[in-house]
């Protein structure tokens, strides 16, 4: 990314606290003799600065040469596996098999909780083991439990 954050040294001359405490005052008393018109640029120039950067990261972003930092960034669930894989992996749906809730992969969760309200709407007591999910739709494999 040709973006980078902004550092204090940058903005330090833009701020209103860098203006002497009379900035409409002669050079000669300590101040800059500002004008109305270059006090009101003295108040501008930070924001207008940071619209500026602001306006450059989007641009970026909005870039054919961004898909590049997406195949560059680590997301840290493997080797290799990036920011694009990352996205890839959520429109795709597989993204459920690695993502995890509590202490079981999302995917395992949904089955879980399908199982559970399978075994709620059919009033019978099944082991969670008795159950699985074939092709996303609850599957019983099943031997009845004792209640």
């Amino acid at each position: 990314m040709k973006t980078k954050p902004i550092l204090s040294a940058e903005i330090a001359s833009l701020k209103i606290s860098s203006l002497p405490s009379r900035p409409t005052a002669p050079v000669t008393f300590g101040g800059r003799g500002y004008t109305a018109t270059e006090m009101k640029a003295a108040f501008d120039a930070l924001p207008l600065y940071i619209i500026e950067r602001l306006n450059a990261l989007i641009e970026e972003l909005e870039s054919e040469s961004f898909s590049s930092v997406l195949l560059e960034s680590p997301t840290g669930f493997g080797d290799g596996h990036s920011l694009a894989d990352l996205l890839e992996d959520i429109q795709s749906g597989s993204f459920a098999n690695y993502l995890t809730v509590q202490d079981e992969t999302l995917s395992a969760a949904l089955e879980n909780l399908a199982l559970r309200l399978y075994a709620l709407e059919n009033t019978q007591h099944y082991s969670d083991e008795d159950f699985h999910l074939d092709g996303g739709t609850p599957a019983l494999r099943y031997k009845e439990v004792s209640a």
